[in-house]
Formats: C-alpha cells, structure tokens, sequence
C-alpha cells in the first residue's frame, strides 16, 4: 500500500459515525409523539371542562330565571361562558322553558392545540 493512500474505514468506524444520528433522529421522534399525546389530553380536559361550565350555567339561568336559556349565545352574554369557537362546537338543542336543553361539545377536526 502507498504511504499516501489511507485505508478504507473499518465498518465500526462507520456504525460510530452514524449512530449519532440515527440517536437524535430517534429522540426527536419520540418527543413529537409524546408532544401529540400532551395535546391530545389537553383538548380532552378543555372539553370537559366546558361540558362543565356548560351544565352549570344551564342550571345557574334556571335557577335564577326560571327558564332554560335559548341558544349558548344567552350564557356567553349573560352569565360569563367563553371557549375556543375555532377548537369546540357546541351543538344545543333547547325544548322549552322548563325542559333540560341537550348540549354535545365536540372538536373541530384537524384542531392543532400545541
């Protein structure tokens, strides 16, 4: 062999350079799916908690008026309730003054919470 040729690296050597990559690689992975999984439960809990705050200011309103409310728009005018429009719908469904509503709180689709 000629003095000023180098040898071709041994595979080790090649596994030592790659492995470092391969590592970050794998550790970026795992922190988005753990990202997504944070965010997931995340958006659970905001749901519940305006499924909450949903039931309480239906039952406040009767208590108060005597009437259920009309439509979700009376309890975010009259009674404080706010939530993210662009994250949950609120589908109401109001039978009557003295008729307990039914409300569903549902994400939007393709809603990003992180």
């Amino acid at each position: 062999m000629n003095r000023f040729e180098q040898a071709s690296p041994a595979p080790i050597k090649y596994v030592a350079r790659i492995l470092p990559i391969v590592f970050f690689v794998v550790v970026v992975v795992v922190f988005f799916i753990l990202l997504n999984n944070v965010s997931d439960d995340t958006a659970d809990r905001q749901m519940q908690s305006l499924e909450t705050a949903l039931e309480h200011d239906i039952a406040q309103c009767y208590a108060l008026e005597g009437r259920y409310p009309e439509n979700v728009d009376y309890l975010v005018d009259h009674y404080g309730l706010t939530f993210d429009h662009d994250s949950f719908v609120v589908q109401y469904t109001y039978y009557g003054d003295n008729l307990y509503p039914d409300c569903v709180v549902t994400r939007k689709s393709g809603v990003s919470f992180y």
